[in-house]
């Protein structure tokens, strides 16, 4: 294929029998889309449809204008990807200005466009004061969303940290979530290290120093990295391995097992603090 000729999908619909006989039928798009196509070398790769309702009472149907409805346009939206879409005009993309507005918003979405055959100079950049408006109301709409969302999730964090599970993202080095994911267990082998780690620093160790002693003896991190300072620093300072959850800010007690006991860790943390000093 000629590397000049872009690709474009085509959108036909009819909503109501008296657009047949106004020459707005399904065959009649069609065909006008295809000489379009082939007069302005442009590769129709498929043209998607809508029969809509038919026979209906009257030549204006609402409820055909909503987009959930209208299998063609689903199925034309989820392939697109900045490739234009050729229609005998607009009006069989949308009637009503919400319409409008999030179909539009979708095709931008996509990095696509339309062309209209019977409105050579349209494009989906060209706004009205009426999209304006209802493009704003569906930003704030939008915005809600994710507000709602946020503040979903944030309750839900919440919720499971006071009950004592942990609410989010990865398990420390050490344990692991159950095969139901509902709860955390000690993985042995990694609860060793961990435990080697809090007695060398008992014992008054400095972090290199058990660094050291970690690669040297073969030990590594999850990921089968070697040991790095930072990595052991934050093992030493978490309070996850006291059976504690750290939850914004305040520290909660956790259902899951603790590896090392209160005593240990505040000792640990406060040599930590003084060869800080």
């Amino acid at each position: 294929m000629d590397s000049m000729i872009k690709n474009v999908y085509g959108y036909i619909r009819v909503s109501t029998p008296s657009q047949e006989v106004k020459g707005y039928g399904l065959e009649t798009q069609k065909l006008e889309i295809e000489k379009y196509c082939k007069s302005n070398d442009l590769h129709l790769l498929r043209i998607f449809e809508d029969r809509g309702i038919t026979g209906a009472a009257s030549d204006i149907d609402d409820d055909d204008d909503v987009i959930s409805k209208r299998d063609g346009l689903l199925q034309l939206l989820s392939v697109i990807s900045n490739t234009k879409i050729v229609v005998m005009n607009t009006s069989r993309l949308w009637r009503s200005d919400i319409s409008k507005v999030l179909i539009r918003r979708e095709i931008a979405r996509k990095g696509s466009d339309v062309i209209s055959i019977e409105q050579p100079n349209y494009t989906i950049s060209k706004r009205n004061p009426n999209e304006t408006l209802i493009n704003g109301m569906m930003e704030l709409l939008d915005e809600y969303e994710r507000l709602h969302i946020a503040l979903k999730l944030a309750k839900g964090r919440t919720t499971k940290a006071m009950k004592g599970d942990k609410p989010a993202g990865a398990v420390p080095f050490g344990y692991t979530f159950s095969s139901d994911k509902k709860h955390i267990e000690i993985i042995e082998s990694e609860a060793t290290i961990v435990k080697r780690m809090f007695s060398m620093s008992q014992t008054g160790k400095t972090i290199q120093e058990i660094v050291n002693a970690l690669n040297m003896d073969g030990y590594t991190t999850r990921r089968g990295n070697a040991w790095a300072k930072s990595t052991v620093h934050n093992i030493l300072i978490n309070p996850f391995y006291t059976g504690a959850l750290m939850h914004q800010k305040s520290i909660l007690r956790g259902n899951h097992t603790p590896i090392i006991s209160r005593v240990q860790f505040g000792k640990v943390k406060s040599q930590l603090n003084n060869r800080h000093k």
